[in-house]
């Protein structure tokens, strides 16, 4: 009985042995729940240490910080550096969005308005030392770029914060700028350190770091090639059909263009063709009739004929009977 009684007290005391070393051992892998998590574990938003440079882009195509909400600590710089457009770093109140904490804290953060262009060598910056951890509003004073959504919180208190704080801003009548330069400094960079990445100069390949191409010369095209039409050659126009060709005039003693000497036939000597007899064209019996039938005056009265060979003859050539 007894002996049962040790054994009882023995398994009582490794049980309870079992489940202090089940309750002290670590439950890799198991993470409790943390209901009231909030941005600041995040590693990524709050990083480690201190005395670190935390740069964040002002402005660009979609006029933003980036980021909007940042965790430093005590030490750190901010370093805001500016792109495209023209862009500042105000604080305000929480409550009162595009208003600027300068109208009531000469010492609030105000950056002044500091330009960026594409092709600039230099980007221009503003170097604010974080003095205390206390949750700090922002926005960019320059046209409505507070109430479309440019503003940011350093250091928000819950990740809530900076979706009240755009609501706010964006319910906002006026953007109101601040006085001069507090809070930080002003300065330069080279553009290949700055955090984001310019477009090229307008006339230059992207990722191309020669110097802009120059755009072609444009020149004007010349006339169109105009036909020039010669003037007509100098040559005797052919003659038109329906009219007669125009011949030369014949010479004097020579036969018209074209036209024989009758055969057989010539004139008298001492006398003269009549007016406007031509040789005849067709034969040469035809010519000699018609030539003879000219009449030539003879002397001692005898009748017309030709004389040939100092004998007057008939027109049909033969001889006149005597007496």
């Amino acid at each position: 009985m007894t002996s049962n009684y040790r054994t009882s007290n023995m398994q009582l005391l490794i049980s309870l042995a079992l489940a202090t070393l089940a309750i002290a051992w670590p439950q890799f892998g198991v993470r409790p729940l943390d209901r009231t998590l909030g941005v600041r574990s995040s590693s990524l938003i709050h990083p480690r240490g201190s005395n670190r440079l935390i740069p964040v882009v002002v402005g660009g195509p979609q006029d933003l910080f980036v980021p909007n909400m940042v965790f430093a600590n005590i030490g750190d710089v901010v370093q805001f550096q500016f792109s495209n457009g023209n862009h500042t770093v105000t604080q305000s109140n929480p409550d009162e969005g595009c208003q600027p904490l300068q109208n009531k804290d000469p010492t609030a953060v105000h950056s002044g308005h500091i330009p960026f262009k594409d092709g600039q060598t230099e980007v221009g910056t503003f170097n604010m030392p974080v003095t205390k951890i206390d949750p700090m509003f922002l926005y960019c004073a320059t046209g409505p770029h507070c109430q479309i959504g440019q503003v940011m919180v350093i250091n928000p208190q819950t990740s809530d914060q900076i979706v009240q704080y755009s609501k706010v801003s964006q319910m906002a009548k006026e953007n109101v700028d601040a006085g001069g330069v507090s809070g930080g400094t002003v300065g330069t960079i080279p553009v290949a350190a700055a955090a984001f990445v310019p477009a090229p100069p307008e006339g230059m390949e992207p990722g191309g770091g020669g110097e802009p191409t120059a755009p072609a010369p444009t020149s004007a095209a010349p006339p169109a090639a105009t036909s020039v039409v010669a003037p007509p050659a100098a040559t005797s126009a052919a003659p038109t059909r329906g009219e007669p060709a125009k011949a030369d005039p014949a010479k004097e003693g020579e036969p018209a263009n074209g036209a024989e000497p009758a055969k057989g036939a010539e004139p008298a000597n001492g006398a003269e063709p009549a007016n406007g007899a031509e040789p005849a064209k067709e034969g040469a019996k035809e010519g000699a009739k018609e030539g003879a039938e000219m009449e030539t005056p003879m002397e001692g009265g005898g009748e017309p004929g030709a004389e040939t060979g100092g004998e007057t003859r008939q027109p049909n050539g033969s001889l006149p009977s005597e007496g």
